[in-house]
């Protein structure tokens, strides 16, 4: 038992002596960690840096500023950043694929040999690598626009509570933007994104638009023309939400009201495929035996 107590104290002593002796950091040590840490988190891989310098290359060989403004364009609407980086990164993605499938072509074509069918399927196969970057962004951003459209009417019933409730427009957005953070992250990071430009020294006018240019649809265009005719002329915001959310409650009820209406011309099709035959089958099958039955005698 002695040895035990007289071991814990020492190791307790040895720990006390150690902290002892230990030098205190200052605050700009500490800054300067961070800063280290954050420049290591940073690094880019040799596969990002090889995507960087594919993109380069086909942007110094195409300077192309129609396409360039085209991937941006494509990058903002389906949530994505869209700096210069990004766009290059995105570019030289393109490239790599484009490279990839090139090579397992000739090497395809190396041993079923370059017949025209084989060189007609490999171009296919080429056009459909260079084109698949940007059909799965068109597909994300499709996908992205119908929850946005989907949950926009309650996010601006949200926001005129909000306001009514005493909140300031941009507290209301980022009050907007936390409470749907659980509940659809593509409303929560164009309210954030919406509130953030505002922050950053943009006008509203030129944020509400960034918005449009984001979503392009009609719900989202009349929404930020509405927030832009009551900050030019000050009217009270709170009426204009009332009256626009009464508005977006009709045309969502009467979008189901049309879904509900093509239920029934939808389903015919697999009725006539699916159901029919199988009644067919059942009702004709007991007069078919008794026909085979009689015909055999």
């Amino acid at each position: 038992m002695e040895k035990i107590i007289s071991i814990l104290l020492g190791f307790s002593f040895a720990i006390t002596v150690y902290f002892l002796t230990q030098e205190k950091v200052s605050m700009l040590e500490e800054r300067i960690k961070k800063v280290i840490k954050k420049d290591k988190a940073k690094k880019k891989t040799i596969f990002q840096n090889l995507l960087e310098v594919l993109g380069q290359a086909g942007k110094e060989k195409k300077e192309n500023k129609v396409q360039i403004a085209k991937n941006k364009l494509l990058l903002m609407q389906s949530g994505q950043d869209y700096t210069e980086d990004a766009i290059i990164i995105y570019e030289g993605r393109k490239n790599f694929i484009f490279l990839f499938a090139l090579l397992i072509s000739i090497t395809i074509l190396y041993f079923l040999g370059f017949t025209p069918i084989n060189m007609a399927v490999a171009i296919i196969f080429l056009l459909i690598a260079y084109k698949l970057p940007e059909a799965t962004l068109k597909h994300q951003i499709a996908t992205r626009q119908k929850e946005f459209i989907k949950n926009l009417p309650d996010a601006i019933d949200l926001l005129s509570i909000c306001i009514k409730a005493g909140l300031g427009l941009d507290s209301a957005l980022n009050r907007v933007a936390n409470e749907f953070s659980i509940t659809s992250k593509v409303v929560a990071n164009e309210f954030d994104r919406l509130n953030r430009d505002v922050l950053s020294g943009l006008t509203r006018q030129e944020a509400y638009r960034n918005m449009a240019i984001c979503n392009p649809n009609e719900e989202v265009k009349s929404f930020v023309a509405l927030l832009i005719q009551t900050d030019k002329l000050g009217t009270s915001i709170t009426q204009s939400l009332d009256s626009y959310c009464d508005s977006v409650r009709t045309r969502r009820r009467q979008r189901l009201e049309e879904v509900a209406q093509q239920a029934a011309s939808k389903m015919t099709i697999p009725m006539v495929l699916f159901m029919l035959p199988a009644i067919f089958i059942i009702i004709l099958y007991p007069a078919l035996i008794k026909i085979s039955t009689n015909m055999s005698f």
